[in-house]
């Protein structure tokens, strides 16, 4: 899975970084939505975190570019702020999701998830618990 994390804080893409350290994740990281724009159709990511406050176009804005230079990638709007209507916003540029930075776990979960759906890699060799009676 090709992941590109797009946040104007170096901090924040090593913190969402190493919060996603699952195996088979292949990162890029980009300091602004113009950069991953330029950047989407040579690296060709399959999931992107996208952050909303950034110089230049914000994560909405990026969004949309995004998706139009690269229609594939699957788009998670990461934010810090609690906006009602920035749900609306994200599905109205092509974002699969909005997830608040305070609940990584979800986009975690999330991606594992997707993983283990596309059998890409499975994050885990456990075998599944017997039904209980």
């Amino acid at each position: 899975m090709k992941l590109m994390i797009v946040d104007d804080h170096a901090g924040t893409r090593e913190m969402i970084r190493n919060f996603l350290n699952l195996p088979g994740i292949m990162v890029c990281e980009c300091a602004s939505g113009d950069e991953a724009v330029r950047r989407a159709r040579d690296f060709k990511p399959d999931w992107v975190t996208m952050d909303v406050q950034m110089p230049g176009r914000n994560g909405f804005q990026s969004t949309e570019a995004l998706r139009a230079e690269y229609p594939p990638a699957q788009v998670i709007i990461l934010t810090s702020y609690v906006e009602p209507h920035f749900y609306q916003l994200s599905h109205s540029v092509g974002a699969t999701a909005l997830i608040y930075k305070e609940n990584l776990m979800a986009l975690r979960v999330m991606l594992s998830d997707k993983m283990n759906h596309s059998n890409q890699i499975p994050t885990t060799t456990e075998k599944p618990s017997p039904p209980i009676s």
